[in-house]
């Protein structure tokens, strides 16, 4: 979905949280649907789960038959261990390690975790100082260990679910952790071994985070989304305003404007849909 982010940033700041409603998921996240492995389990299944497990943990990246985690793998099928615990192992895996950890600088390695393990992009540099000295103090598998051991992962994933990007802008305590991890997050025809900078600086400095869509053919982004149904309410004390809620159909270059009228009239936004 295209977001021009000056645009986008004057209507968050307009409207923030809890106020701004959630957006519909982005075109390219769309098909990321989320896995749970239950107990009583097909072969089908366990495969969609370790295959789910590999896309998610190692960022999209195509990896030999070597390289999987095949004694882990075993224990899952065998009911020894949980998928929470696959993907600990998973995370401690030389593979992870030679793909992210050896090759990138210490907060990029950091950005990716939070992403691989929690699915979302660091929230401030608090939160990437605090895992900076995890690694420093304690080493390598106790910086893994501190996503996948976390409240965090325990209420967002559970034992049984496999982790994915958690881009519902409804999780998030502001629009700028949203377009963040949003960032973070190009789709399936993207890989994490492809190197890139993190967003160490914005997140230190406290910049506005811009949204950056995927390219698709001729470099040009996807634009296939460009209607928008507003639902709103308005006073109704007066005679004029007798409904109690209204809904207005808009392209999103005058979706701004819309919510800026609405407001002026003393107007409650209840929802923004995508209509096509």
């Amino acid at each position: 979905m295209a977001l021009p982010s000056a645009r986008w940033l004057r209507l968050c700041a307009a409207f923030p949280l809890p106020f701004l409603p959630p957006i519909t998921l982005p075109l390219w996240l769309a098909d990321e649907l989320k896995s749970e492995l239950f107990k009583a389990r097909s072969e089908t299944e366990l495969q969609d789960a370790i295959t789910a497990t590999y896309r998610q943990v190692l960022g999209n990246a195509h990896i030999n038959s070597f390289e999987r985690c095949k004694k882990a793998e075993s224990q899952l099928r065998n009911g020894n261990v949980t998928v929470r615990e696959f993907v600990m192992a998973v995370g401690l895996s030389e593979t992870y390690r030679n793909l992210f950890f050896t090759c990138n600088s210490q907060y990029r390695f950091i950005e990716l975790n939070f992403k691989h393990f929690l699915g979302r992009s660091p929230r401030n540099q608090q939160e990437v100082a605090e895992h900076v000295l995890i690694y420093n103090t304690h080493g390598y598998d106790a910086e893994i260990l501190s996503y996948v051991d976390s409240e965090e992962y325990s209420s967002a994933f559970g034992e049984n679910n496999v982790p994915h990007p958690r881009v519902d802008s409804s999780q998030f305590q502001s629009n700028r952790d949203y377009l963040l991890t949003l960032n973070l997050n190009r789709g399936r025809a993207s890989s994490d071994k492809t190197p890139a900078m993190a967003q160490v600086r914005q997140i230190a400095a406290k910049l506005p985070a811009k949204a950056n869509p995927p390219r698709i053919a001729n470099n040009q982004y996807d634009n296939r989304i460009t209607r928008y149904e507003v639902t709103y309410d308005l006073p109704g004390n007066s005679v004029t305003n007798r409904c109690a809620a209204q809904s207005v159909q808009v392209q999103f270059a005058n979706l701004s404007r819309q919510l800026q009228t609405i407001q002026r009239r003393g107007g409650r936004v209840r929802t923004i849909r995508v209509t096509g």
